[in-house]
């Protein structure tokens, strides 16, 4: 599934907003979904500025420092993490939903190869707003901005990079798609834009500010581990890795081989060896779509049936660029 890219090289700031008049862009998303609760504009205002019924924001000092700073961040990013970084010099489309657009700052290569490429979202707010993101975890306007990215460009990943020119700080993590709260973002924007289309204006955010985002917990406060202990588990660690991704390879091939023999034996039970191998057909696992119920019956209160998962601490890691160990 193509992106399409609508080219905004070397184009004119005001030629460059006349582009993402077209559509909804990822800053708009936040506003449409969060309604009233946005803390800078509201649904009412944006929509008259899609109709051009209110003049073109013009650029704040805070939004010229975020452009200003925006390849000084990237650097830094790319500095800190090891990772290869791409400019995108086009405002992107989503291949179903036209009026869906994503203005990326970068996008991420090479960094997890499992995954595909990310999407790279660059932030430079102010000290207050930074230190928010490191107290409380990165707000929910700023999350829905990143789904909206992924929905666009269909990556199953994304990362923020929250700088602080002040403090000269930077936070930096990952973020996995969710494609829940993608698809909540499709619907509420697709009502959004109708409402552009037809020249009819919100009359109420009610509807649009039902929804509860929790922060996304970022846990910020880096701790350096520079022990001769640290060192070692992560050296056993890499070596498990390589070995694992061996095996894993290795496996997959046998699988395939034996696959193809069992296909032209014509067996969907097989013996030898000390194997046995079922291959065979059966039916699709039947689940219930817990959404188009949801969506069929909109006046049920659906909530006494949720069930709350038991709390997890996902071990993620990453290796970043290979660093040179002082002896």
């Amino acid at each position: 599934m193509g992106i399409d890219r609508l080219s905004t090289k070397a184009l004119p700031h005001d030629e460059w907003l006349a582009v993402r008049r077209r559509g909804i862009g990822g800053s708009d998303t936040p506003v449409v979904v969060l309604g009233e609760r946005h803390p800078f504009r509201t649904p009412r205002q944006l929509w008259e500025e899609k109709t051009g019924r209110s003049p073109d924001v013009e650029e704040t000092p805070a939004m010229r420092r975020g452009t200003v700073l925006e390849p000084v961040v990237a650097d830094l990013y790319r500095e800190v993490t090891g990772r290869k970084l791409r400019r995108v010099n086009a405002v992107l489309q989503h291949p179903e939903h036209d009026w869906m657009l994503g203005n990326v700052d970068r996008e991420i290569v090479a960094a997890r190869p499992d995954d595909g490429p990310g999407v790279l979202e660059i932030k430079c707010p102010g000290l207050r707003v930074f230190a928010q993101c490191r107290r409380e975890g990165i707000p929910d306007y700023y999350q829905l901005q990143m789904q909206h990215y992924l929905a666009v460009t269909g990556r199953k990943w994304g990362a923020f990079a929250v700088f602080s020119a002040e403090r000269w700080d930077l936070l930096h993590f990952d973020v996995e798609r969710d494609d829940e709260l993608i698809d909540l973002i499709v619907e509420r924007d697709a009502a959004f834009w109708e409402l552009v289309k037809s020249g009819t204006p919100p009359e109420s955010a009610e509807e649009l500010t039902k929804v509860d985002i929790p922060p996304l917990q970022t846990d910020m406060e880096l701790v350096r581990i520079e022990s001769d202990a640290w060192r070692n588990a992560v050296d056993e660690y890499r070596m498990a890795k390589e070995i694992l991704d061996e095996a894993k390879e290795l496996e997959s091939v046998a699988k395939e081989r034996l696959q193809n023999l069992m296909e032209l034996h014509g067996a969907a039970v097989a013996e030898g060896w000390g194997l046995r191998v079922y291959y065979r057909e059966q039916a699709g696992r039947m689940t219930f779509d817990h959404k188009a119920f949801a969506k069929a019956n909109p006046d049920l209160d659906l909530s006494p049936w949720f069930r709350q998962g038991k709390p997890s601490r996902p071990f993620k890691p990453y290796f970043l660029k290979e660093e040179r160990v002082h002896e």
